[in-house]
Parts: C-alpha cells; structure tokens; sequence
C-alpha cells in the first residue's frame, strides 16, 4: 500500500516536474513559416504601385536613409490621404519575405505658429 502511494507521488511529481519545463511551441503561419508580431515604422511615402496594391516607404535608420517596399492586405486600414510625398505611419507584419501592410496612417505635421 505505502509503495503504490510512493510510486503514485513520484510520478505525480515527475508530470509536474515536466510541464513546468514545458514551453509552448511557436505559432506557425499555413506555408510553415513563422510569423513575426506586428511592427509599426514611420517615414516618407516615395512611390505608390498603379492600383495601390503596393507602395514604398523611406524610413531613418540611425544615420541613413532604408527604402521599405509594403504591399496590402487585403483588409488594410488607410487613415488619411497617403500618396508620394506623404509622411505616413506603417503597422506591418514580414510574412513570406514581404513587409505586409496592415494599418496606414498619414501623419500630419503641426502648424507654425
């Protein structure tokens, strides 16, 4: 009786033991790739794809400038009047080695007073 109780505690502690050192296995997008979080980032509007399936984006990096080509998702959310030459905030994910645009925002800049 003592030994089935032992062995029942044991095994007890060992699932426990396990599943603490557990951790959860990260999600993966349909092609098997993994997907990132979103990612926002802000620059200058410099091009807009015929159509508006795509557009490209010059963003600072420290002391350089770095294009960025985004194309659209399909349920992308445009605030404002985004065309070349505008600043615009970008919420993307990098899904199959594309930057895919999600939320697009025109960024005003204040008034001179």
């Amino acid at each position: 009786m003592i030994r089935k109780f032992l062995f029942g505690a044991f095994l007890a502690s060992l699932l426990v033991a396990v599943s603490v050192r557990a951790q959860p296995l990260p999600l993966q997008s349909q092609s098997g790739q993994q997907s990132e979080q979103a990612k926002t980032v802000t620059g200058k509007v410099t091009s807009v794809e015929t159509g508006g399936k795509g557009f490209s984006l010059e963003v600072d990096q420290g002391n350089s400038k770095r294009t960025m080509q985004f194309v659209l998702d399909k349920n992308a959310v445009v605030q404002g009047h985004v065309g070349t030459g505008t600043t615009a905030s970008v919420e993307y994910q990098q899904t199959g080695g594309q930057f895919v645009a999600r939320n697009i925002t025109e960024q005003t800049t204040p008034a001179s007073q």
